[in-house]
């Protein structure tokens, strides 16, 4: 009986000891919380990111001439479809970036589209559509009511994350300024970038194999006949 009683008085655990312990890791865990959120909130994302590309495309290396079409009209001047034939050209692809959101009276929005870098670009359309009208033409000189559009053609070293990082990567940046303000209306734009890319991917080496060893052929020994 002494025994069982010496026992049973060893085994509860202090109640407020327990609440004290709880207490503790649970300001742990918030504190912890809490610092990794400012920490996070202030280390802003890097620019690439902001931009919207996937990966980060390296240090910039070089800007090129844009000596291909900017925001031309659709049509051409016997009235051909000058746009579906640049888009539709055998080999051309054809990446298409817009406006996240309606561009206010007075303001700007850049959007990036990234390229191989071995990439030739064919010509850049952009089309406008304002106060949610259908998308329409928007010429290099004459966009919409008051908008103006821009480009920077750009080379970058390209990353070795993802993979581009012998090519490059080229990185178009498309500029658009809705200026007029006094005219309250409200922009969505476009554009349509072709391009083609005739270099071949680099070949892959394949690892060098060692051939088996060949075992030495067996010497015939000459017949003899015993007599």
């Amino acid at each position: 009986m002494h025994a069982n009683l010496s026992l049973e008085a060893q085994m509860p655990f202090p109640v407020a000891l327990m609440s004290r312990l709880l207490v503790s890791l649970i300001s742990a865990a918030l504190s912890v919380s809490l610092v990794y959120g400012l920490m996070t909130a202030s280390i802003p994302d890097p620019w690439w990111r902001q931009a919207g590309l996937p990966t980060n495309p390296g240090y910039f290396r070089g800007a090129n001439v844009v000596d291909y079409p900017f925001c031309q009209a659709w049509n051409d001047y016997q009235g051909g479809n000058r746009m579906a034939r640049d888009l539709g050209a055998p080999g051309v692809r054809v990446t298409e970036a817009q406006t996240r959101a309606t561009i206010r009276p007075g303001g700007e929005e850049n959007l990036f589209v990234e390229l191989p870098g071995t990439a030739q670009v064919v010509a850049v359309y952009c089309g406008i559509s304002q106060d949610g009208a259908p998308m329409g033409e928007c010429a290099r000189y004459v966009c919409g009511d008051g908008v103006a559009t821009f480009i920077a053609d750009s080379m970058y070293t390209g990353s070795e994350y993802s993979g581009t990082l012998e090519s490059g990567t080229r990185i178009l940046t498309l500029t658009l300024m809705n200026k007029r303000a006094e005219t309250r209306r409200r922009s969505t734009v476009r554009f349509w970038v072709a391009w083609q890319d005739d270099t071949p991917p680099p070949e892959a080496t394949a690892p060098q194999t060692v051939p088996p060893a060949v075992p030495p052929k067996a010497t015939a020994k000459p017949f003899s006949n015993p007599t």
